[in-house]
């Protein structure tokens, strides 16, 4: 009951928050029109029955093939079942890692992109989302309802919705396929409307493309039984894309998500037979999305520097083999940039209330200790505090010199309802430092290196001391 007041609140707070940015006019949020058939003009009107049958189509194909095409146990919902949902106790669940942290808020964000894509506004898209969320959760699950899914699957899909959405609009200036790819229900929302989203284009302020090649080692200390253990990754290959939307700097706008930074990549490579895991031994991956978007924003005047001062939302995913990491977390940014002669230093400082998060128990995670014969997580759901950190000098020849720090103050929910994982706090740092040299407009090569530190604060068992560092050089192509 308590987390069901707390879920309520959350809720609130942050309809409330985005309520306060959206109560002005659309002033940057025009209409799209297509270049060859001007009959597709969005005319602004909502669509509330096609959002809501697009939400719910979504979903239930979704649920038909879980239920028929995989067999999942969890769909075999009955009518009696659903006729008595409101006796149904929330829990935590123990469902896989991508499941509950990128599939479940991208299927949240299906549901909030229906709205946005009918003309509704976030608020009422991100009703929708949660409205599916709760009759998801209530109605197709013989599973207990998630405390963590009913977030994810609704706050979480506010960040994860609204940067599609609006990337969306920007990939119909390649290919109208992209553009459904990225947002798959404007299939169903053109095909009623007759019309695009409404949107703007032309807002992408920097697109990257690079490919890294590098090395991972890790030092973990366990405390007197188990002693210290050395894992090594020797080669790994990461393609990746960064996007900013919007210049970060200077911006004053009362749109949400109207700046945002996006930076997703994926790694895989080998492990050199000294790691935890047996299948460690031989396997390496990172999967990574990083991203903020500014939720409101002024751009003070202070002397010639282009300075942005407002709320911001934190959405972070981390998978590898030594990190298990995910957040949500509202909070205050300042941005900064400053212009020299010869080159720019830009800054950012970000202070966020970390809703709901996870991180690894690494006593389960990474093998150091006996794996239970019941059902079990290898990662804590927690809340606590985020910090962001960002620092970037760049010549006008294009040579760049960057730091970025993203650090967690995590405390892990009594109410695990897992015996074996211990609660207490758990302090994660994350600091990358590169430089890159260009090799003509548009190539650059550089070189990376990133130090992550872990240290746990637990009640029970032996605390945890982990040091991980990893080294790479990159290809990236500067598209914009």
């Amino acid at each position: 009951m308590i987390f069901k007041k707390k879920y309520i609140a959350l809720a609130a707070a942050f309809s409330l928050a985005a309520a306060s940015v959206t109560a002005q006019p659309d002033a940057d949020y025009e209409t799209v029109v297509s270049p060859d058939d001007e009959s597709t003009a969005n005319d602004g009107k909502k669509h509330y029955f096609t959002a809501l049958t697009g939400a719910a189509v979504t979903s239930t194909g979704i649920f038909l093939w879980n239920k028929y095409m995989i067999g999942a146990g969890w769909t075999q919902v009955t009518a009696d079942y659903v006729a008595h949902f409101y006796e149904h106790e929330q829990s935590w669940d123990k469902d896989w890692f991508w499941t509950n942290f990128v599939l479940h808020p991208y299927q949240g964000a299906l549901s909030y992109m229906a709205g946005r894509s009918a003309n509704l506004n976030r608020i009422e898209s991100f009703g929708l989302a949660t409205l599916t969320d709760f009759a998801w959760e209530y109605f197709c699950e013989t599973n207990a309802p998630s405390k963590n899914d009913l977030v994810y699957s609704s706050v979480g899909a506010f960040p994860v919705g609204e940067m599609m959405y609006r990337l969306s609009l920007e990939a119909d200036q390649i290919h109208y396929l992209m553009g459904y790819t990225l947002n798959p229900e404007r299939i169903w929302s053109e095909f009623w409307t007759k019309q695009k989203p409404r949107g703007t284009t032309g807002n992408i302020y920097e697109l990257a493309l690079s490919f890294d090649l590098g090395t991972s080692y890790a030092r973990t200390s366990f405390g007197y039984d188990l002693g210290n253990q050395y894992e090594v990754f020797p080669v790994f290959a990461s393609p990746k894309i960064a996007i900013v939307y919007n210049d970060p700097y200077g911006h004053d706008s009362n749109e949400p998500y109207s700046q945002f930074n996006l930076d997703i990549s994926f790694a895989l490579g080998a492990g050199s037979g000294r790691a935890m895991k047996e299948m460690d031994e031989s396997f390496f991956h990172d999967i990574r999305v990083m991203s903020d978007g500014m939720l409101f924003a002024r751009a003070p005047a202070i002397g010639e520097t282009a300075s942005t001062l407002g709320l911001v939302f934190e959405y972070d995913f981390i998978w590898n083999n030594l990190i298990q990491l995910s957040s949500l977390a509202p909070g205050l940014a300042f941005k900064q940039r400053i212009p020299f002669e010869k080159s720019d230093m830009e800054w950012q400082l970000h202070g966020a209330w970390l809703a709901l998060g996870t991180t690894q128990y690494d006593y389960l995670y990474r093998g150091a200790t006996e794996t239970p014969n019941s059902l079990f997580r290898e990662y804590s759901y927690t809340t606590g505090a985020q910090l962001v950190a960002r620092w970037k000098w760049k010549s006008l020849a294009g040579q760049a010199l960057a730091f970025d720090l993203h650090g967690y103050a995590m405390y892990d929910f009594a109410d695990q309802e897992q015996d074996f994982a211990d609660t207490g706090w758990e302090l994660l740092g994350l600091l990358k430092a590169s430089y890159e040299l260009p090799l003509s407009r548009r190539v650059r090569m550089g070189v990376k290196d990133e130090l992550y530190v872990k240290k746990t604060l637990y009640s029970e068992v032996e605390d945890i001391f982990l040091v991980a560092n990893t080294v790479s050089a990159f290809a990236k192509l500067q598209l914009k």
